[in-house]
């Protein structure tokens, strides 16, 4: 068995196909006539162009969208200038000059500070190769053409060799290299076909028709694998399928129990475009904008116009609906080298989030003012992670208004009321929830660390994973203060761990009065189909017996009867 990097889910069983990338050679030579060669080049550079707005033709919705942003860059002079100087000037082939122009221009995209732009560079080198494919007379592979039930294996996926795929064909994508940020990504979620990346190596791994079964939620990969895992697979993917087709009745704006108690589910997200999958998935809002992740994709500091785009992108996206972005969290498990942070000895509980922003003001500051200029285009909220103190979350506002009159100053509109929250993500937090409310918003509880932090288990360490369990009394009695805390000064509280979307902890949760679920997009129908067959009055009688007990197998062993009990399938 393999494993990678799951980036869309979904299970994918077929036959491979490797596609070759190989490199198109070139010769080089000087010429005579650099007007023949200049026509040469514009015949092969002008049918890409034609095959692209033929391409673009065909396509409809996300992917048309990014193949126009592809021609966009195609259509641009500049893109040719370095080509056509050295068939003219340097009286150099077409064919060389294209391999050494395209080249240069797509460094230029490497060392721009904005991640998405840098990322371009796969588009100038795909462009490239289509180019020289035309000028050396090489024919490529033909997309549109494959068999169904196909798993494709590349080291990497360009942008038009996605654009090309006939989607109905793909069972799943295996890729060596590529990002949640890449268009392979972004295509294979906007299609549902399972997509794992990061296998290192991977021509050495796969030959053609190889039989491959693949788990796009855990990034789990078999070759040539057994029939009792073959039927395995297929039974979770007939699963899958009918569960899929079940929950599309449960596509609504709102989640109300069977007793008409109403909460809300929102979806976590890490980049903007996943925002289209949330409302796919009809998400009532963001309840987690993990914008470390704009810095984590970014080989230097990300500017404050490159955060303000990401974030309005996604405001603008929701239309109305609440967006909660989470300020920079980083350290403990997720490192910048670019930020130069020292190594700890226990960095969980050392140098990060908050702790970073409020020593960095500069660095703060600059996201601040990307997130209030966005707040005018949509309902923007800011959440402050790893508060473990008032004196912490004073601190912070104190910044953000300043923030604020830096902006009035400059006559930069924004939401004035624009709402401040923090995670409850520490014991500290949550033993002084009442305070804290009284000086913030709203909370959104981080039970990810928030368990880590009270059963003093580090969730990374596999000696100890069977420690780490939500379903500890200490965890739920905490979750109970940070619920209490909130409402007793009229605020609302969420929870944005992975414990919100998992079926056999949302009852508890619910009964405990939680106002918000914040979860993985693709959990959001599941999550309203149960609490649609719930009653509140029920769960609050299943919370109340859970915060009796004493052991995290008694809270379990209570939550799975709950679950026979009143859950259907």
């Amino acid at each position: 068995m393999l494993k990678g990097k799951g980036v869309s889910n979904g299970i994918g069983i077929g036959n491979a196909i490797i596609l070759e990338n190989d490199k198109i050679e070139v010769t080089q030579f000087k010429i005579e006539n650099p007007k023949k060669e200049v026509e040469f080049f514009y015949t092969a550079f002008n049918k890409v162009i034609e095959e692209t707005k033929e391409l673009i033709n065909k396509l409809t919705g996300t992917e048309q969208e990014i193949m126009q942003a592809y021609l966009t860059i195609l259509e641009d002079p500049t893109l040719i200038s370095e080509t056509l100087s050295m068939i003219e000037n340097e009286q150099y082939n077409a064919g060389y000059a294209t391999e050494i122009g395209f080249n240069k221009i797509a460094q230029v995209f490497k060392s721009m500070e904005d991640s998405y732009m840098a990322a371009r560079a796969a588009d100038i080198e795909d462009m490239k190769n289509r180019v020289l494919a035309k000028i050396v007379g090489k024919e490529l592979v033909d997309l549109g053409k494959i068999q169904p039930n196909t798993i494709i294996i590349a080291k990497e996926l360009t942008t038009s060799d996605t654009a090309k795929l006939n989607f109905k064909n793909v069972s799943g994508i295996i890729t060596e290299l590529g990002g949640k940020t890449s268009h392979v990504s972004i295509m294979a979620r906007t299609h549902e076909i399972p997509a794992i990346l990061g296998i290192d190596n991977i021509k050495e791994k796969f030959k053609n028709n190889d039989y491959i079964a693949m788990n796009g939620n855990t990034g789990e990969i078999y070759v040539n694998p057994t029939e009792e895992v073959v039927n395995n697979f297929k039974e979770l993917m007939i699963k899958m399928n009918n569960e899929k087709l079940d929950l599309e009745k449960y596509k609504s704006d709102k989640t109300v129990t069977t007793d008409n108690y109403k909460v809300e589910l929102v979806a976590n997200i890490g980049v903007p475009e996943d925002s289209n999958i949330a409302i796919e998935n009809t998400a009532e809002g963001i309840g987690l904008f993990r914008s470390e992740f704009l810095y984590m994709d970014s080989e230097t500091l990300p500017t404050e116009e490159e955060q303000f785009v990401a974030y309005k992108k996604v405001a603008e996206n929701m239309n109305g609906k609440p967006v909660i972005i989470r300020t920079l969290d980083v350290g403990g498990d997720k490192d910048i080298k670019y930020l130069n942070l020292e190594k700890e000895d226990n960095p969980f509980l050392g140098y990060r989030a908050i702790r970073i922003s409020l020593d960095n003001q500069e660095l703060f500051k600059t996201q601040l003012r990307a997130l209030l200029r966005a707040s005018h285009f949509g309902k923007v909220y800011i959440m402050l992670p790893m508060i473990s103190s008032i004196e912490e979350l004073r601190q912070a506002k104190e910044i953000i208004e300043k923030v604020k009159e830096e902006l009035e100053y400059k006559n930069i509109e924004f939401d004035k009321d624009l709402k401040v929250g923090i995670m409850i993500e520490i014991p500290s937090a949550a033993l002084m929830a009442k305070a804290l409310a009284e000086e913030c918003d709203f909370f959104s509880i981080g039970t990810n660390d928030l368990i880590q932090y009270t059963t003093a288990v580090e969730r990374g360490n596999s000696k100890i994973e069977k420690l780490y369990t939500k379903y500890h009394p200490a965890v739920i009695k905490l979750i109970k203060m940070a619920i209490d805390g909130a409402h007793s000064a009229g605020k609302w509280c969420g929870m944005c761990g992975e414990a919100a979307g998992d079926s056999l902890y949302i009852p508890l949760i619910l009964g405990l009065g939680l106002d918000e679920f914040s979860m993985n997009p693709s959990k959001i129908l599941r999550a309203r189909k149960i609490i649609s067959n719930l009653s509140y009055k029920d769960c609050k009688t299943l919370a109340n017996k859970v915060l009796e007990l004493n052991t995290a197998i008694e809270v379990e062993d209570l939550l799975i009867k709950f679950n026979k009990a009143k859950i259907a399938d």
